[in-house]
């Protein structure tokens, strides 16, 4: 009994938090979904390291509609392209991005252990700088951006929302974290921007829309990328895309790569989808949609690095 009245105080706490606070408009403009958005860590299964500029330019050459990005503060105070604390995995570096300068940062080679195969490694010898994300902004001005703020201290949501007033970036922008401190600080800050729902705003959406209650949310959130499924449970349904489209909320899926899975979400209505194959998705989009763009522009780049299984599309 005891654990049954927790729960639904738990419950209830939750959900007082859902309504509380409704979000404000943004001045968001996205294309036309379904989009095409090229995912930032893509932990060698995509075309070119991801998380870098040379990523970033390929991917928009290639027409992606949105590219998904993740940051890390340095040191001093800059936020700079990389999903993980730790330099280790990606770099020839090694310890926490915290720790060091831009300066420092910029001597590294951003793309050393990045391979298709685990045997080349192509970038060893053509070192990949990192980037921030103000050089992004300036290279990128208008293309459509889901940030991630990787980082739980509140200055990380300043030294964005600082950038973000700086490049006039607020049409094309989605901000999201895991650390719900750090997106509400961030909300205070720059209110016209569109953000993400983070996993407990999330949760709270998917047992509102199981119990057909989603028109009660008054969400802090325009947006909400979500996982295929989480600790194994399948997440997106033809009832939580309606929920949320009834809500008002642009809702996206992430990382599907597979044809078959691409198949299976254009299907079910998702406004946009993450993937570490944008060629492969656009070509998948373009048959199951004609009226969307046209893939042939990107013809020649799916046929570039390594292929598998679905590259015959």
């Amino acid at each position: 009994m005891i654990w049954l009245l927790l729960s639904a105080l738990v419950v209830f706490a939750l959900w007082r938090l859902a309504v509380a606070r409704p979000a404000p408009p943004t001045v968001l403009q996205l294309p036309p979904p379904p989009l095409v958005i090229a995912h930032g860590d893509e932990r060698g299964s995509g075309l070119f390291p991801g998380n870098t500029m040379l990523y970033l330019s390929e991917m928009t050459e290639l027409g992606a509609d949105a590219l998904e990005i993740d940051l890390n503060l340095s040191a001093d105070g800059h936020l700079v392209l990389n999903h993980d604390a730790l330099l280790d995995r990606v770099s020839d570096g090694s310890g926490p991005i915290r720790g060091m300068t831009l300066e420092e940062l910029r001597q590294l080679n951003m793309a050393s252990r990045w391979s298709r195969d685990g045997e080349s490694f192509p970038y060893r010898d053509a070192p990949v700088r990192i980037a921030t994300i103000d050089e992004v902004f300036a290279a990128f001005p208008d293309t459509p951006m889901i940030l991630e703020l990787k980082d739980r201290e509140p200055q990380a949501a300043a030294a964005l929302a600082d950038s973000v007033r700086r490049a006039g970036k607020q049409e094309t922008l989605i901000v999201s974290s895991f650390h719900l401190g750090v997106i509400r600080e961030f909300r205070r800050l720059c209110p016209d921007v569109a953000t993400g729902a983070t996993l407990p705003e999330a949760m709270i959406f998917f047992v509102a829309q199981l119990l057909g209650m989603e028109r009660w949310l008054r969400p802090d959130y325009q947006t909400m990328q979500l996982p295929t499924e989480y600790f194994g449970i399948p997440v997106f349904s033809p009832r939580l895309i309606r929920a949320a489209h009834r809500i008002g909320l642009h809702v996206s899926v992430w990382t599907v790569d597979s044809v078959e899975a691409m198949e299976h979400y254009l299907r079910l209505g998702v406004d946009g989808i993450v993937t570490n194959r944008s060629d492969r998705l656009k070509l998948v989009r373009d048959r199951a949609l004609p009226g969307a763009k046209s893939a042939s522009e990107t013809a020649g780049k799916a046929e570039g690095p390594a292929q598998d299984n679905n590259d015959n599309l």
